[in-house]
């Protein structure tokens, strides 16, 4: 053998007696407390006479103390390979957990409040949105499994012969013993059965008890809506302003006459719209801003550019609206004002007709503030990637129905 071979050889001998040395070293001083003393010793041997190989290895020698090395090894833990397993397995869980604790957090999207910028469960409309730009042509074309895995979305159909009445109750029911689904009664005896709780089939589907169905009465697509990750280191390096999307833990607060954002302690996401000391008011669905120590309202989009949008009336953009279903408690009519104290943040979704906000629970203390989401990572939209960057739908959102806007089925 050359010099140079020797030497490589000699390396590599030595590098596998060291990571042996090391599993040995690592038993001997995590179970210290545990072994006997004839079990300490008779390892601090065998480490011993590694130590010593080490300063001249050879290949016979090297083997043969390896042997004897692991036989000890197995006699006093004999599940070696699993507990190292176990301990990578440990680190990596730690290490996830860290990072989601301090940097990046999993969020899903629980409502609509907060469309068209972001989906909760909604309904697609696939008639009409893959005519649309953005729209990936695969969409409803993988199958159940490929569709769920790329886009998040079950297939709802409704198609009957002739004409049918539906019964007077949507019953709960399970796909895959998994999935949300709900059983429709027909008047012809048969049943259908669509994706997603009663509500939001009722919802999506416009149902309501007694109605008469005929041919295709649903076509589309529910979707599970967007999971996104939130980004909580930004808020140490960067003070909330206005036109953020920002996600909020839901504990402690709470309205004027005990409404709360969610009884679960949850998290809600919502776009920040007014700062400490700021005064809101809402005219003809705009949101007017006299910022603290400013003499003269404003338009809340000449402060925050990224805001424009939502007054293009394009794609369920729709301004700002006094009115929410059920109630609210401020900004109720457009001669109400309301100033954001100190260390608290006004909050209001973007659908804002049907969104329960800082309008109905008040504002969110600074202390509750998780962080604002990065980006979409599922499902496959034209919305993956970058929170917020999209310019509307070029399509317009015309008139609210019972629930939401048609045009926001489309994406």
């Amino acid at each position: 053998m050359s010099p140079v071979g020797k030497i490589l050889r000699e390396y590599q001998l030595r590098k596998a007696l060291k990571k042996q040395l090391g599993v040995l070293k690592n038993f001997l001083h995590t179970d210290d407390d545990i072994l006997e003393a004839s079990a300490r010793q008779e390892l601090a041997g065998v480490i011993a006479d590694g130590e010593k190989l080490l300063q001249s290895p050879s290949a016979e020698s090297s083997r043969e103390w390896k042997k004897s090395a692991s036989a000890v090894l197995k006699k006093y833990n004999p599940h070696s390979s699993m507990r190292e397993i176990l301990d990578i397995l440990a680190v990596a869980l730690m290490v996830a957990f860290g990072i989601r604790a301090l940097f990046f957090q999993p969020f899903k999207i629980p409502t609509s409040s907060m469309q068209p910028t972001l989906y909760g469960i909604h309904f697609i409309n696939t008639e009409k949105a893959h005519k649309l730009k953005g729209v990936s042509p695969l969409f409803g074309k993988l199958g159940k499994v490929g569709n769920y895995a790329l886009f998040s979305s079950r297939k709802a159909l409704l198609e009957v012969p002739g004409t049918v009445q539906m019964g007077n109750e949507l019953y709960p029911a399970k796909e895959w013993m998994i999935f949300d689904s709900t059983i429709l009664p027909l008047s012809d005896g048969t049943t259908a059965i669509l994706p997603g709780v009663p509500s939001k089939v009722a919802d999506y589907a416009e149902l309501y008890p007694g109605k008469y169905l005929s041919g295709k009465a649903v076509n589309g697509y529910l979707s599970d809506g967007d999971h996104l990750f939130v980004n909580r280191l930004s808020l140490h390096f960067r003070e909330p302003k206005r036109g953020d999307v920002m996600v909020f833990a839901t504990e402690n607060i709470v309205g004027p006459n005990g409404e709360k954002p969610s009884d679960s302690g949850d998290y809600y996401i919502k776009r920040l719209v007014g700062l400490p000391g700021d005064t809101l008011k809402i005219m003809d669905d705009v949101l007017y801003i006299k910022p603290d120590k400013a003499e003269k309202f404003v338009p809340v989009y000449e402060l925050a550019e990224n805001m424009k949008k939502l007054y293009s009336g394009k794609g369920g953009y729709q301004g700002h609206s006094n009115s929410i279903p059920g109630y609210s408690n401020f900004l109720r009519h457009s001669s109400e004002e309301y100033t954001v104290p100190q260390d608290h943040y006004f909050m209001l979704g973007d659908n804002t007709r049907f969104s329960a906000d800082s309008r109905v629970w008040g504002p969110v203390p600074r202390r509750n503030l998780i962080g604002r989401p990065a980006i979409i990572f599922w499902p496959f939209s034209r919305r993956w990637g970058t929170v917020d960057r999209l310019e509307p739908l070029d399509i317009p959102t015309g008139q609210s129905g019972v629930r939401t806007f048609s045009s926001m089925n489309l994406q």
